[in-house]
């Protein structure tokens, strides 16, 4: 069992980097994805993480390593895993750690995508989605036809709310907090490897596929 983790700021790229090493064979596990799936099937470790969203509170670290574990335990025979928001917090890498090993696992790398707060704040506050079909527009990047109109159901577009560039800048703070000490953790280990997420996606996925290669 090898894995992978994907570390970078929202609007840094994750997405587009996760498809492509899917599509090179690794199993993409969204901590988020997770969290939701084991909340619509009523299991233990959903039920618990559902009180706790109810009532405000974060997911404590032992639910969800608790859900990376039932995971691998389960699909051990798989070889290949994408970490996309896990570990988020020291305690959580160290867990990792301690899973992997149990399971006879390497963590063989750990991706990190670097972009400037002034960029990702550029990128997710230009985002303007159609409510009727999905389709996301950027404003300066890919606009629509008319600005304020999809293109494909001519309904108005609009902007999360977490997309407000105050948001945003808030959200990266607490990136920066809970990433830092992951990076220094890992660059320990040697198993840090930068990627410039400013490049166009094109790019930024080839120099991943390199790194990995």
């Amino acid at each position: 069992m090898n894995a992978v983790v994907l570390l970078g700021p929202p609007g840094a790229g994750k997405g587009t980097v996760a498809e492509v090493l899917v599509d090179k064979g690794y199993r993409h596990v969204s901590t988020g994805d997770l969290l939701r799936e084991q909340i619509r099937l009523e299991t233990p470790l959903g039920l618990e993480a559902k009180q706790l969203m109810d009532q405000g509170k974060f997911v404590p670290d032992d639910v969800v390593v608790g859900m990376i574990r039932d995971l691998l335990s389960s699909r051990a025979a798989e070889s290949n895993y994408l970490f996309d928001g896990f570990p988020r917090t020291l305690v959580q890498a160290e867990k990792l750690d301690e899973l992997l090993g149990s399971l006879n696992g390497t963590l063989e790398e750990v991706v990190l995508l670097e972009c400037p707060d002034d960029v990702i704040v550029e990128r997710l506050s230009g985002r303007r989605t159609c409510s009727k079909c999905g389709s996301v527009y950027h404003v300066k990047f890919n606009p629509a036809s008319n600005e304020d109109l999809c293109d494909i159901e001519g309904c108005e577009l609009t902007q999360r709310p977490d997309d407000n560039a105050e948001t945003i800048r808030k959200r990266l703070v607490v990136y920066a907090e809970q990433t830092a000490p992951l990076i220094t953790y890992y660059e320990a280990k040697g198993l840090v490897h930068p990627i410039d997420a400013t490049q166009r996606i094109d790019q930024v996925r080839a120099a991943v596929l390199e790194k990995l290669g």
